[in-house]
């Protein structure tokens, strides 16, 4: 492919023009001491815009010390930001990148961990998600939060930065405003937009030459009434999906797979009210976005977790390289790595996060490595012992890479993830010497060897009757008989809900028991939310706090975890068990490197992080 005409055409945003049309929108990085930016915060930004991003909206950054969402919230009213803007700045814009600030309040949108601020907000009224109960601003705290706005546009254009956006989206504080049924004031107030105006106008007076946008939720129908109202007031519009106080409308804000790519796309058109528009929400494909500027959905497009996963995408698009582009798999471990209160990460690119101390690798005398097993751990060792010069042969016994996953790519929420990322590693894997089929139970012969042979499921003893089969068996094809199944789930992965979801699909009455506190409780909150919907509504029954205790042939009969002299028992044609997962550790070799789930089961991000550095280790 050529270079994407239009995405590579410059843009003018106000007083500023963009190089091209790929933005990495506000996001929260976590890489932040004392809400100032570290010497890590500005080697990630300055990686992504060495890679030829056009502009860059460093993350949400306080306007008041009440409106800092986490512990690690950028405080941009205080005058010590300055010196790190500045420092961002000069690593940024020397590689062309215009950058911008997004200026927030949270109102009653609280991650805080004790002892909790005091939340305000246009009305007390508490949120759902994060269980915060706020106090209703009086007029004077109003008056004090838009000077915040107008002192922290000062301090940013104080620090070379090219321009500002207001939070306006999610349901933060800008959105509370003017959101019908949460703001129930009587004062000067009680009209939801005027805030937001207000603090636009004195934004605009106290940083007359910098860009000015706002952020707005597109599938919010308040935010519809508000924006042809900022056509003559801001540079830009930029708009995204979700709400953060609602467990349904926060998955939005970083929707994963099977949510479809573009998702914002058809959100977009009532945006259109004459400044350029930016887009954002899974759009992860240069190709994509492409089209969506070609069709005039957006002027601009946010490619934010495309970035993080490749800072390197737009120069590699516009250099016709988009297949050697490391493709966004949507599973969410930089999100859940912000909601952890931890750096950003990426589950597949391992420099992300550590760009000053993840180099690339090339070793003086390469060697004859042998990597067995081709699951994710595997992949990663192969392809990061060959980025560094070695001889590697990968050995899998299945006929397939991918392992776990290529397993679990038979439920919707993994089938893009699974593609996605089995894609990547056929590209990153080249050079290397492939053998699919080959079971292996001897030493390979090999100057080094590193074992990654992952795990299988677990089944407890337990009196089990005829009738039991693993998540994994219904996720390679098996089918029970009969028409009712019971599935017991540990809920420690999400093996036990893809099994549930996909006997659903195929016409089984599923009857699933939970044997955590919560449904899917290890998962990210947005993948949790987006299977609970789906359960739901195939007609999953879901019963919670049930560990398996035995299973007849016909019936299992459950203890809850709580109150274990509590019994509970559902009739069934067979019984499906998602009860954990133990180590694979038949093959041993003197000397070897070990990675991922043969150590001990656990994520797809510790399996590839393993693999990576047993392949980087190989000496």
């Amino acid at each position: 492919m050529a270079e994407p005409p239009h995405l590579f055409s410059p843009l003018r945003v106000g007083p500023v023009e963009l190089q091209n049309r790929i933005v990495s929108t506000a996001h929260q990085t976590t890489l932040v001491h004392d809400h100032l930016p570290t010497d890590d915060f500005v080697a990630y930004h300055e990686a992504r815009a060495a890679g030829g991003t056009g502009l860059i909206v460093l993350e949400a950054t306080a306007v008041h010390e009440s409106g800092r969402l986490t512990p690690h919230t950028l405080a941009g009213y205080r005058e010590e930001i300055v010196p790190g803007y500045r420092r961002v700045a000069e690593a940024v814009q020397r590689h062309g990148t215009r950058l911008f600030v997004q200026l927030f309040h949270g109102g009653r949108e609280l991650i805080a961990s004790p002892p909790r601020p005091a939340a305000v907000a246009p009305s007390p009224i508490p949120s759902q998600r994060f269980h915060v109960e706020p106090r209703a601003l009086d007029p004077e705290e109003i008056d004090e939060l838009i000077a915040g706005y107008a002192h922290s546009a000062r301090l940013a254009a104080e620090g070379g930065l090219d321009g500002v956006e207001l939070s306006a989206a999610h349901g933060y504080l800008f959105a509370q405003f003017f959101t019908p049924g949460l703001n129930l004031r009587e004062d000067e107030w009680a009209v939801g937009p005027q805030m937001l105006f207000a603090a636009v106008r004195a934004v605009r007076e106290a940083a007359p030459g910098l860009a000015l946008g706002v952020r707005l939720s597109a599938d919010s129908e308040a935010a519809l009434s508000v924006a042809p109202d900022l056509a003559g007031l801001v540079d830009y519009v930029s708009i995204a999906l979700g709400d953060s106080s609602t467990y349904r409308g926060s998955t939005g804000i970083v929707p994963p797979p099977p949510v479809e790519e573009s998702a914002i796309a058809g959100f977009a058109a009532p945006f259109h009210v004459g400044p350029p528009l930016v887009a954002t929400s899974r759009i992860v494909d240069p190709e994509a976005a492409e089209q969506l500027i070609a069709d005039g959905v957006a002027a601009a497009v946010g490619m934010t977790r495309a970035l993080i996963t490749d800072p390197d995408m737009p120069r590699k698009a516009s250099s016709g390289r988009v297949a050697d582009v490391l493709r966004c798999i949507g599973c969410n471990t930089c999100i859940a790595h912000y909601h952890a209160g931890i750096a950003i990460a990426c589950a597949q690119n391992h420099r992300t996060g550590r760009e000053r101390k993840w180099e690339p690798l090339r070793v003086s005398r390469p060697r004859r490595v042998a990597v067995v097993g081709g699951g994710p751990a595997g992949m990663a060792a192969a392809a990061e012992a060959r980025a560094a010069g070695h001889d590697v042969v990968l050995y899998e016994s299945r006929i397939r890479l991918g392992g776990q996953i290529e397993l679990a790519g038979a439920a919707p929420a993994h089938a893009e993830l699974a593609q996605s990322l089995v894609q990547n590693y056929e590209r990153l894997l080249e050079g290397v010497e492939v053998r699919l089929g080959e079971h292996v139970e001897e030493p390979p012969d090999a100057d080094a060897v590193i074992l990654a042979t992952g795990a299988q499921p677990y089944v407890p003893d337990l009196p089990l009757a005829e009738g039991v089969m693993t998540a994994w068996d219904v996720l390679r094809g098996s089918r029970p008989q009969g028409g009712r199944v019971v599935v017991a789930d540990w809920g420690g992965d999400a093996s036990g809900l893809d099994a549930a979801e996909v006997l659903a699909a195929s016409g089984y009455q599923v009857a699933l028991a939970v044997g955590s506190a919560a449904l899917g409780e290890t998962l990210h909150q947005y993948q949790r939310n987006l299977y609970a919907a789906r359960l739901y509504r195939a007609g999953v029954e879901v019963w919670h706090h049930l560990e398996l205790a035995a299973w007849d042939g016909g019936r299992a009969t459950f203890t809850n975890v709580f109150a274990p002299e509590l019994e509970a028992a559902f009739n069934g044609d067979a019984l499906v068990v998602a009860l954990g997962r133990v180590p694979v550790r038949d093959l041993v070799v003197q000397g070897a490197r070990e990675a991922g789930d043969r150590l001990a089961p656990r994520s797809l991000e510790e399996a590839i992080l393993e693999g990576s550095l047993a392949g980087r280790g190989v000496e």
